[in-house]
């Protein structure tokens, strides 16, 4: 059933896809019309390809923020042999965990972790059990993020009719974990929100405009990479003189490949991932980075095998979400 949603999807599927992406929570009426389609319509097709994993709408605190007055990390993880799949078994029930990738070359795993100081990183480090060794890279400055990752699929005009949430940076406080963890389905009705959380309707339709007024969580549209023509993920380690750190990062973030660029502690001050067409396009890429910033120097790069994680989903071997662990830095 699956596989079948997943091959017969067609170009109303990757525009509905892409206008979840822009406005997480529009509703389907706002929907409909950026689409020139019915509202049920469109909630039926979205339907289709949440119950297929191919979507799902996903909250967790804006790194860009937590980055910057919490603490966010990038851990590198090599396993014994033995125990690799009983390890990531492990790894991906951890809420403080956002993702889990299986990777190709340089370490066996790497871990996008959010915890709320570095004495709460520690203890995670220090409790992880079967692994052979850690290296952890604390992220600095988040120059972009997946969430802000966008398909090509809409008209200008359609997404001019779009209201995407406020780009605002504020730090979600503990007081919200409760509401982090009900948006594990970010399109949940305010109704849902109250029930799960106690509280009453207009109360929780109250907290979620603030969180999303002062861009405190971010909404991430998880979609199945298989549907997105982007099939490959891979990751760089570069080294940048300091100086220059900011502006060559910037640029990167205007590359339609890029997915995520970090400025990170270590001999190599930047981390860069992103989806590519191919695997051949990986070398064309670093040929690309090389000309157009001379200065960036990479160091290492790493093919993903797979995610088995990734912002608290949950995913298949076909990428597909199975399940939503909330992204939980207090857990």
């Amino acid at each position: 059933m699956r596989d079948s949603v997943e091959h017969d999807l067609d170009e109303t599927d990757r525009a509905l896809v892409n206008v979840v992406q822009i406005a997480p929570r529009a509703s389907w009426a706002e929907i409909g019309a950026a689409l020139d389609i019915n509202p049920a319509t469109a909630a039926r097709r979205w339907g289709r390809l949440s119950d297929a994993g191919l979507a799902r709408v996903i909250a967790y605190p804006r790194l860009t923020a937590w980055a910057r007055h919490r603490c966010l990390a990038i851990i590198e993880v090599d396993c014994e042999p033995a125990t690799r799949e009983e390890v990531i078994a492990d790894l991906v029930r951890v809420p403080q965990i956002a993702s889990v990738t299986i990777a190709s070359s340089g370490r066996d795993l790497y871990l996008t972790v959010l915890t709320a100081d570095l004495e709460s990183l520690s203890a995670l480090v220090l409790s992880l059990k079967g692994v052979r060794g850690t290296r952890t890279r604390l992220v600095t400055r988040m120059f972009t993020e997946g969430g802000t990752w966008r398909l090509d699929s809409l008209t200008s005009g359609q997404r001019a009719v779009l209201h995407p949430p406020p780009n605002a940076t504020g730090v979600l406080p503990a007081a919200d974990r409760d509401l982090l963890v009900a948006l594990a389905d970010a399109r949940r009705s305010v109704a849902d929100i109250a029930g799960l959380t106690g509280t009453s309707a207009s109360t929780a339709r109250r907290r979620l405009a603030r969180v999303v007024r002062e861009g405190e969580l971010s909404f991430r549209c998880e979609t199945a990479q298989s549907i997105t023509g982007w099939p490959v993920s891979a990751s760089f380690w570069a080294k940048v003189p300091p100086p220059e750190l900011r502006a060559v990062a910037t640029g990167l973030t205007a590359l339609p490949e890029i997915r995520m660029c970090a400025a990170v502690t270590g001999a190599d001050n930047l981390v860069i991932s992103l989806w590519l067409r191919s695997l051949a396009d990986s070398q064309r890429f670093e040929e690309q980075l090389s000309t157009h910033f001379p200065t960036l120097v990479v160091n290492d790069r790493t093919i993903e095998l797979r995610a088995v994680k990734r912002m608290g989903c949950l995913l298949d071997p076909g990428g597909r979400s199975t399940a939503v662990i909330p992204v939980d830095p207090w857990a």
